[in-house]
């Protein structure tokens, strides 16, 4: 793989103008679809899919849950006067001063409003009655009833406000309408209010309420902070000229309250944070353009992930970029990585053979844990998973790709040498034993405590509350009554009819429920605006009800008691005609046409859906009452609180299941990419000893996980895995060439951990909790994943592999564990040769050789003497030499490699730790003690004339590996052949 980079890196170096046109029309090409992609900013893109998800994502799609601010103007004492003064002269500053920030001011209601309400009853009547008015009316209809209303009507006529009184008199002399304008109570929350003088105000007549809707949504923060502003200054100075005070309150309070303090909070740590970075990696890289560069393959990666979003499908969620941008921390570690090698070493062959397999190994399996996030029933983090999978893989191959063009290390290495994050990283810290004792205390304490880690599913404590809008909202509730646990219950249907229809029977249950006093108080159109089918019931009620023979007498005893007061015969013949009217079934429209009624607070049409909402409010939260309700068919509770308790409860324990999956899918390619079990546990196991910790740490401070923090674990979780395929490379790095790399490897973990503490961990010290919960647990994550790299998974490495070399043993496998030796092994020594080789690059290549030439090899041992010392020169990994090390151990070898990577491989077996066995690249002292030579490959001239003049002067034997070897100058020196078969040679020095 590294040899395409290579390639690459050669024809960029020769063509720099084609490779510039590519970058240059590779981010107009990415950045014009990517600026074209729609951004969606429903939150409900976050709720896990489902049936009844489904349909919460409709309702809340088709719902206007408007919040409006309510405006309290309160006095000390009962002066109700003062009250409508102050509310008409507020309701007009604002139209004038902000028409463009208010969509509409309720709380005052006109004459003609009431006029229009009465009327519209009136004209509907029979629709507004249900069986238990019509009661109350046969009451009504007796003599006695009837003269003692129409005196009380007649007295009311005569007083000053009796022109009132005369238009609802002859309409309707026995008050029948007021049964049905009753029903409009109902459409209130609370029963605590009445119109005076035509505005609302509590009965004690010391608070008068207005209600505003904002033009602007709460999500539209800039807006609605100058609206506020302004707001704020109208009541200011209204309330420095007036005796009665106003204040307000309303969510989007803390929607502007929360945006201020995140703004603030990450201008302050960042632009802290940021500073402290770019002058960190200026003097670590003595590069000023670094910091810039390392965010380039960043940048490009997203961009090709926004890109690849809008050909899949056109729109993302704007939660998961937001999301995934704190999560591409992850993709600046492949350039710091690769900037840190390449300082160390400026040798591009070195880099990419060394870096290639590691960035890309832990690109893939980040990406395959981001992927698995695409098995969670969420749109949003479906959105995140595919965001951040192409973004860590493209952002790690443009890293390979632009950085060595890019970058120019500095060759004087005393300057590096002075670094503090060198010497840091030159430290071998698993030989610390306090340390590493330090690290299984704390993963034996975590072993009891990770299980016990809270999610918090309540997501109002991510908000950032002042206690100033606190205060207000409490003094709002006592005002207004509120009560603390109101729940939105919604009716919905495919059409307008069937909304209105289940609602109907949900009108019912909450009255019924009203009057047991299991509920406070609802608020609901049930008994105003019926479905079709239900008002052709109450139609024919009326009309069952109003026979001939109940006309006749009441129109007589009408005529017979008025008379005695003065009224005319003819006075109520309104009123007798309503009576034999025939009313029909009135639509939707007819309702919302009289605008006092409000019905669009509670009614929301869509083609294909439609809603209907009720409030109620309990005394105290209960959810049987709310499951009760929710089992009848079209009826979904919006119970913010139980909602998150549901959903984010379901997405937790698939997060669990995604863990685990997701830990399976890494393993799987960690296995592909190794090709040996033992080695895909130990670079896995640290991410388990990290996840124990890190959760033991959490739980001991009482830290909880909510659904920000929980998907920011995904990002320790790439982190972690970073640092132990880094560490697991730089480990057999070590193992196979003996060369010290962990140096290197931990300089570049360190400088990740750096930055991300900078970044992330930074926000520490932010104000808002959701900042801080995602800070908090990113910090204890990174340093926790960090240790266990440094400490932990370079222990594991050090027991198993390099002191078992230094023990002369083979590296430990598991498969060695259920060996047992049998005749082949004590002839061939299989295991024991191989096992020198095992987890090397190698080890393929070594094992197809010996196993292909151990029979060669088992024949040169035999003609090897007991005393006899062997030269030899060039063998392939050495594998030759260990074989006659282990089967003929009385005897002593040297041997000359003139191939530098071969040495290394050689001189780092096991084997090569026994005192009869040496490897060199220069020749020995003195060449008269060997009585043996065996020649591998061939040797160059100048090597070949060395060698024969030292076996014409001290050679009993000459073993040739290769025939093609010119060989017959031995025929000259007295050789004689005793053996050749099998591409063998062997001379024996005659007497």
């Amino acid at each position: 793989m590294h040899t395409i980079f290579l390639k690459l890196y050669y024809f960029l170096r020769r063509q720099k103008a084609i490779g510039f046109l590519f970058l240059l029309l590779f981010v107009l090409f990415g950045g014009y679809f990517a600026s074209n992609i729609q951004l969606e900013e429903d939150i409900t893109k976050l709720i896990p899919s489902g049936d009844k998800q489904n349909t919460l994502k409709k309702v809340l799609n088709n719902t206007d849950f408007s919040d409006k601010l309510i405006v309290a103007i309160s006095s000390e004492e009962k002066n109700s006067n003062a009250l409508i003064q102050y509310a008409s002269q507020f309701t007009d500053s604002l139209n004038k001063k902000l028409p463009q920030y208010i969509s509409e001011i309720q709380g005052e209601i006109s004459e003609e409003g009431i006029l229009e309400v009465y009327n519209f009853v009136y004209q509907n009547l029979p629709i507004f009655l249900n069986a238990q008015n019509y009661d109350e009316i046969k009451t009504r209809l007796h003599q006695d009833s009837i003269k003692k209303r129409l005196e009380s009507s007649y007295k009311d006529l005569i007083s000053p406000t009796g022109f009132v009184t005369k238009q609802f008199l002859f309409k309707d002399p026995i008050s029948i309408t007021n049964l049905g304008l009753k029903k409009l109570r109902e459409l209130q929350v609370d029963d605590d209010f009445k119109i005076y003088d035509n505005y609302l105000v509590t009965k004690d007549e010391k608070h008068l309420l207005l209600f505003i809707t904002p033009e602007y949504p709460a999500s539209e923060t800039k807006n609605n902070e100058v609206f506020i502003n302004r707001l704020e200054q109208i009541i200011s100075e209204l309330n420095e000229k007036s005796e009665v005070k106003a204040e307000y309150f309303g969510g989007v309070l803390y929607a502007i309250a929360n945006a201020k303090q995140i703004k603030s909070d990450i201008q302050l740590t960042l632009s802290i944070a940021f500073s402290i970075l770019l002058i960190l990696l200026i003097l670590f890289y003595r590069r000023f353009y670094v910091p810039l560069l390392l965010f380039l393959p960043s940048l490009l990666g997203a961009l090709s992930a926004i890109t690849l979003l809008y050909f899949i499908k056109g729109s993302v969620s704007a939660i998961s970029l937001g999301i995934g941008a704190i999560l591409l921390g992850i993709s600046l570690d492949y350039a710091l990585h690769i900037l840190t090698h390449f300082r160390n070493n400026a040798n591009v062959k070195i880099l990419y053979s060394e870096l290639c397999k590691p960035i890309l190994m832990s690109s893939l399996t980040t990406a395959i844990a981001f992927i698995c996030l695409l098995f969670l029933k969420s749109e949003a983090l479906n959105d995140l998973a595919i965001f951040a999978a192409v973004s860590v893989v493209s952002s790690s191959i443009f890293a390979l790709i632009l950085i060595p063009q890019f970058y120019v290390p500095t060759l004087n290495t005393d300057k590096k040498n002075s670094n503090w994050i060198d010497k840091l990283a030159d430290k071998r810290y698993y030989n610390y034993k306090g340390l590493v004792a330090s690290v299984l205390l704390f993963f034996i304490i975590g072993i009891f405590f990770f299980n016990k880690v809270g999610f918090n599913v309540d997501i109002s404590k991510l908000n950032y509350e002042p206690e100033v809008i606190k205060q207000k909202e409490e003094r709002m509730k006592q005002i207004s009554g509120k009560a603390a646990n109101s729940t939105y219950l919604v009716a919905y249907g495919n059409d307008i009819d069937q909304a209105l229809s289940r609602n109907n029977e949900l009108y019912q249950e909450l009255r019924n429920l009203k009057e047991s006093g299991e509920i406070q108080s609802f608020s609901s159109i049930g008994g105003v605006v019926l479905s079709t089918s239900k008002q052709t019931q109450r139609i024919d009620a009326w009309e069952e009800f109003w026979t001939d023979s109940k006309k006749k007498s009441l129109k007589t005893t009408l005529i017979s008691e008025s008379a005695e007061l003065g009224f005319k015969s003819e006075s109520f013949n309104q009123f007798y005609d309503q009576l034999n009217k025939d009313f029909n079934e009135i639509f939707l429209d007819d309702y919302r046409n009289v605008s006092s009624l409000y019905l669009d607070d509670f009614i929301n049409i869509s083609p294909g859906f439609s809603t209907v909402t009720s409030t109620v409010s309990f005394n105290k939260a209960n959810p049987e009452i709310l499951h009760d309700l929710e089992e009848k068919e079209g009826i979904i509770a919006i119970d913010r609180k139980q909602m998150n308790e549901d959903f984010l409860g379901d997405l937790k324990s698939e997060f669990n299941q995604l863990i685990l999956f997701s830990l399976f899918a890494v393993f799987i390619v960690l296995l592909i990419f190794y090709g040996n079990f033992l080695l895909s546990v130990l670079t896995l196991l640290p991410i388990a000893i990290t996840w124990i910790i890190a959760l033991g740490i959490m739980s001991i401070l009482g830290i909880e996980f909510n659904i920000l923090n929980i998907i920011i674990s995904t990002f320790i979780f790439g982190l972690g895995l970073d640092y132990s395929i880094f560490i697991t490379n730089a480990c057999l790095k070590e193992y196979e060439t003996g060369e010290p790399a962990l140096k290197t490897y931990q300089a570049s973990i360190m400088l990740s951990v750096l930055t991300t503490l900078l970044g992330i961990g930074a926000l520490v010290f932010a104000k808002h909790p959701a900042l801080q919960s995602v800070s908090v647990v990113s910090v204890i994550g990174v340093l926790t994943s960090m240790i266990v790299a440094l400490v932990i998974q370079t222990k594991i490495f050090d027991l198993l592999f390099f002191r078992r070399k230094l023990r002369k043993k083979a590296p430990f496998s598991i498969s060695a564990l259920f060996d047992r030796p049998g005749s082949k092994e004590q002839l061939y020594f299989n295991k024991a040769v191989l096992g020198n080789y095992r987890y090397k690059s190698v080890f393929s290549k070594a094992k197809k050789e010996f196993i292909k030439n151990r029979e060669r090899f088992l024949k040169v041992s035999e003609y090897i003497g007991k005393d006899d010392k062997i030269f030899m020169l060039n063998s392939p990994y050495g594998l030759l030499p260990v074989f006659l090390s282990l089967k003929n151990p009385d005897n002593e070898f040297f041997v000359l490699d003139t191939n530098r990577k071969n040495l290394n491989i050689s001189n780092n077996t096991s084997q090569s730790n026994v005192n009869h066995l040496l490897f060199s690249k220069d020749w020995p002292g003195d060449l008269k003690q060997y009585s043996v030579f065996i020649i591998g490959d061939r040797p160059s001239q100048e090597i070949a004339s060395y060698l024969k003049e030292n076996i014409s002067q001290n050679a009993e034997k000459v073993i040739i590996l290769n025939v093609k070897f010119e060989n017959r100058w031995l025929i000259d020196l007295n050789f004689e052949i005793i053996y050749r078969q099998n591409n063998i040679l062997i001379f024996k020095k005659m007497d």
